[in-house]
């Protein structure tokens, strides 16, 4: 199997390494550890990982197994299970998530390897099997921003432009906005598949706000945005004219 970059969502420190050793043996990736849900949640938004790897008995108000749900409902990423114990009712309730394995600690590499190889096979499996020729992904309609130490969820098409601010983005909405330390090339990647343009170095807009275009300039609510030599034949394509 090709190389995984996995998420480890695990709140014993001691463990988490064990984890992370395995995985370094099997060839993987481990892109973050996570020790409750918005960890979670906050590393998925910056790399997507190709699987996740669950403690059940995570601390926060969210466990792992309603973080399964987030993961379905914004990522659509495979995950696997883990667990030393659970009670009965924790045990429905992992299985009716569809969970991709279960793994019971203490485990060991061939166990992890067999895990991930199944994992990988029934999501492969899944995706051609949900696939159809008018829609070969989910689009989901919101975004989880970082906000300090908060994870705020905004729906897309309420985003009017994001502007560049150092190491850090403006997501502004109508109603406010937010800022956010991440990348404008991270921005790009998680709104590709969005109705989103590059217009500058430091602007990307929603394509559906625009009031309209002059020149090198484009007008989105009252905010006049600058739209740069080198992106403007591209922005042109995309709109509908008359």
């Amino acid at each position: 199997m090709s190389q995984l970059k996995i998420l480890v969502v695990e709140d014993d420190p001691m463990i988490a390494e064990s984890v992370q050793d395995i995985l370094a043996i099997l060839k993987h990736e481990v892109i973050g550890v996570a020790e409750n849900a918005e960890d979670a949640i906050a590393i998925c938004n910056e790399t997507l990982p190709d699987l996740a790897l669950l403690d059940i008995q995570i601390g926060g108000d969210i466990d792992g197994v309603d973080l399964a749900d987030l993961l379905n409902q914004n990522f659509q990423i495979p995950f696997i299970f883990t667990t030393a114990f659970a009670d009965n009712d924790t045990i429905a309730r992992a299985k009716s998530k569809g969970p991709y394995g279960y793994l019971v600690k203490p485990y060991g590499i061939k166990d992890m390897n067999a895990a991930i190889e199944v994992a990988m096979t029934a999501f492969e499996r899944f995706k051609k099997a949900s696939e159809t020729p008018a829609m070969s992904k989910v689009i989901q309609d919101s975004i989880f921003l970082k906000v300090d130490s908060k994870l705020i969820k905004t729906k897309i098409d309420d985003i009017l432009y994001i502007e560049a601010k150092g190491d850090y983005a403006l997501f502004k909405t109508k109603e406010k906005g937010h800022i956010v330390h991440t990348t404008m090339k991270r921005v790009e990647e998680r709104l590709n598949d969005y109705n989103f343009a590059k217009v500058h170095r430091s602007y990307v807009i929603n394509l559906a706000k625009i009031v309209d275009i002059e020149e090198s300039n484009l007008l989105i609510d009252h905010k006049v945005i600058p739209i740069s030599r080198a992106n403007k034949e591209a922005l042109i394509k995309r709109l509908n004219l008359l």
